[in-house]
């Protein structure tokens, strides 16, 4: 009983001291210290994380908005850069037909009709400058009466004075030519390529200069040609001006539409030293008249020519591609005609030459090449009529081969 007794005691006694272990007020002290400092670090972290996310946000914003800017920099350049190659384009589209025309004039011996305008690739490239003559020399292939300069080809360099708007300078091939001039100038200066000749043991140096005259048109109205001599030492270096001397003055006239009508060419003779005059030697003019799209040029010569002193007639068809040109000389022991047959790239395929009244006694056919690897582009075979129209011989102008044909069985030998 009494060991009961102690045993319920010890169980009352131990569950008051838990009790008093785990009281409420000083359970409540501990709880609200150890709250407190949660509370604390969790606050800072918060604000940190916040911060974070701010400075993200505006960082993210800077960007975009950097982007943006940059961007329309960006736009704003390109736009201008190709606002500057348009203008480029339109005035080299506007000033430098005029100045090919004039170089061309002035080198040609053909007689240069008309000039296309030109056309403008895109934004940035010109297209090409095409020019129609009356040429004379009928045996060349592709179509001679239509020449063409790539102006956005490899070969070709301009450059413009931008200070006043002028052409400075243009490349072509292996010729160069320096503009000299003013805006809306009727007078431009042209120096071409220069040379080194040789006289006496001797060196000079030559420069060719043109000067040329605009009417209120903008169409070449004179060109004066002059030869400027220079000293030249054992190096080729060019030394002090010796004299200019004129070689050339040509005269042009056109009609309403702006086609020439009148063409004169004056020669001035060679002359060495600069000390005797300027004397004439030559002269020609030609005198056009025009009926739908045939072209009639009366060639005079001073002095007489009986080679070439006459009538030219050429006549196109609808796409003023040349399909005849006839001579009638004033010695109509000259009198001949040429006939023009063009494959479907409006090239020429074959000339047929016909003197007098008689049958056509020779052809050249022409035969292109438009491999891009091939070594020449065309060939030319010239061949020989006789008087029952029977080509008994043909000669291949590239390799120097020749064949004839049997006139029994018409067979034809291998070339050689």
């Amino acid at each position: 009983m009494l060991r009961k007794l102690t045993f319920t005691f010890l169980g009352i006694f131990s569950f008051l001291a838990v009790n008093a272990q785990f009281n409420p007020d000083s359970l409540q002290t501990d709880t609200v210290i150890i709250g407190d400092t949660i509370s604390t670090a969790v606050d800072s972290a918060f604000i940190k994380r916040q911060e974070f996310i701010r400075d993200s946000i505006l960082a993210r914003e800077k960007f975009v908005k950097d982007s943006i800017l940059a961007r329309e920099k960006f736009v704003r350049d390109s736009l201008y850069k190709r606002k500057l190659i348009r203008d480029s384009v339109s005035f080299l589209k506007k000033e430098l037909p005029r100045l090919l025309e004039a170089i061309l004039k002035s080198e040609k011996e053909d007689i240069i009709m008309s000039v296309q305008d030109v056309k403008i690739i895109g934004d940035s490239m010109l297209g090409d400058f095409t020019y129609r003559i009356l040429a004379q020399n009928l045996s060349l292939p592709y179509a001679p009466w239509r020449p063409t300069i790539d102006l956005s080809g490899k070969n070709i360099t301009v450059k413009v004075d931008t200070i006043n708007k002028v052409v400075s300078y243009f490349k072509m091939a292996k010729k160069r030519y320096k503009f000299t001039y003013k805006p809306n100038d009727k007078i431009v200066r042209v120096q071409g390529n220069s040379s080194i000749i040789t006289k006496k043991s001797k060196n000079y140096y030559k420069v060719p200069i043109d000067s040329i005259f605009f009417d209120a048109n903008n169409r070449v109205k004179s060109i004066k040609s002059y030869i400027h001599y220079f000293e030249a030492d054992k190096n080729y270096k060019k030394g002090a001006s010796l004299y200019i001397d004129i070689i050339r003055i040509k005269k042009f006239e056109y009609f309403p539409d702006g086609v020439l009508s009148n063409n004169q060419v004056i020669t001035y003779c060679d002359r060495w030293g600069g000390i005797t005059p300027n004397k004439q030697c030559h002269k020609v003019t030609y005198a056009i008249s025009r009926e739908d799209r045939k072209f009639i040029i009366k060639e005079s010569n001073e002095p007489h020519n009986q080679f070439s002193d006459g009538t030219f007639t050429y006549e196109f068809d609808t796409n003023f591609d040349l399909v005849k040109m006839k001579f009638k000389g004033n010695d109509k022991a000259r009198d001949r005609i040429c006939f023009v047959e063009l494959n479907e790239d409006r090239n020429v395929s074959r000339y047929l030459y016909k003197k007098g009244s008689d049958f056509i006694n020779r052809t050249l056919v022409i035969e292109y090449n438009n491999d891009p690897k091939a070594n020449y582009k065309y060939e030319t075979i010239t061949c020989h009529f006789e008087k029952d129209r029977v080509c008994y011989f043909q000669r291949n102008n590239r390799t120097g081969k020749s064949r004839k044909r049997d006139r029994l069985t018409l067979k034809w030998t291998p070339w050689r």
